[in-house]
């Protein structure tokens, strides 16, 4: 199967599930995070060499990376995993590429541990937003998620700090995300110190 063939057959089959199995209140976890990723992925594979190959993998495994979600919140990426595999080994795919792809959803897991280029696409294309400038928008809606379907509330002070401590200890891994998001990111970072002490 060719990689438009391919891309084509998966991100229907994943739409498809994010729009019917998944929860309303997964306000971060949502359809639109996964479309945010796989184009973050694109973005970030083509300012990393990556063959053609490559970047076919690493968008596989952003399209499928959260559809755990579907089924269980905690240790969702097992799931995701089961998912992939299940229906790539109906599109007859080769072993290897599978098992490329189940490498680079579980990658994600957080704290992320990618031990090659496409796992460190990856990596960082799931936390681009943190370089976006509508950044507060996304940790407004997993503070909601962690609400509605967590039960757990925090503090504006509590919260804040959580974020500041989840900003500054994260890193990106990629070139593209080291001199790209990463300045981005610290203006984010600056905008939350202000907010903390205004």
């Amino acid at each position: 199967m060719n990689r438009i063939g391919l891309i084509e057959v998966v991100s229907q089959f994943v739409g498809r599930l994010l729009k019917d199995e998944l929860d309303s209140k997964l306000y971060f976890h949502s359809q639109n995070h996964t479309l945010n990723v796989v184009n973050a992925v694109i973005e970030i594979a083509e300012r990393t060499n990556l063959s053609a190959e490559e970047l076919l993998i690493v968008e596989v495994a952003a399209w499928f990376h959260d559809v755990g979600y579907t089924t269980q919140y905690k240790g969702h990426e097992k799931i995701s995993i089961k998912i992939a595999k299940q229906f790539l080994k109906e599109l007859k795919m080769d072993r290897a590429f599978v098992n490329k792809v189940v490498s680079c959803i579980s990658a994600t897991t957080y704290p992320q541990s990618p031990k090659n280029k496409i796992e460190m696409v990856i990596c960082d294309a799931d936390f681009y937003h943190l370089s976006r400038e509508d950044y507060n928008e996304f940790e407004n809606a997993l503070r909601l998620e962690w609400e509605k379907l967590l039960n757990v509330v925090y503090q504006d002070k509590e919260w804040n700090l959580m974020n500041l401590e989840m900003l500054t200890s994260h890193e990106y891994f990629t070139i593209y995300g080291k001199e790209k998001l990463q300045p981005l990111k610290d203006k984010n970072i600056q905008k939350l110190l202000r907010k903390m002490q205004g």
